[in-house]
């Protein structure tokens, strides 16, 4: 999961403070299946993975269930939430293109510089 910072400020003037900048509903749904897929199971441990409120989760987990990207089995300790096969592609292509955007620049020859003394 990947939170992006900023920092406040007015112009040239920066208050000290950081502060959070929002996920989409698609950065959310993507976190949910990414701790589902990475072993976390339960629902509480899915909400502290993906930073939700249960409230928020709750609505989040049935969206996901009606796409049918997670399956969700009810067993004597609680529920247990497992990713779908088109849950497993939907995040396989979210990586993709996350990785076509997010490549690591390469340095242009026109960029480097060499300082002589």
């Amino acid at each position: 999961m990947v939170h992006k910072t900023y920092k406040r400020g007015i112009g040239n003037f920066t208050f000290g403070e950081n502060y959070m900048a929002r996920r989409s509903q698609m950065e959310i749904l993507i976190d949910i299946l990414k701790a589902v897929a990475n072993g976390k199971r339960k629902p509480t441990h899915i909400m502290y993975r993906a930073n939700l409120s249960w409230t928020r989760l709750k609505k989040q987990l049935d969206f996901l269930e009606k796409q049918e990207l997670l399956d969700n089995t009810v067993t004597d300790e609680g529920a247990i939430f497992k990713i779908t096969p088109k849950g497993k592609e939907v995040l396989e292509y979210f990586k993709r293109i996350e990785g076509e955007l997010y490549y690591k620049k390469r340095t242009l020859p026109t960029e480097v510089y060499i300082h002589y003394k």
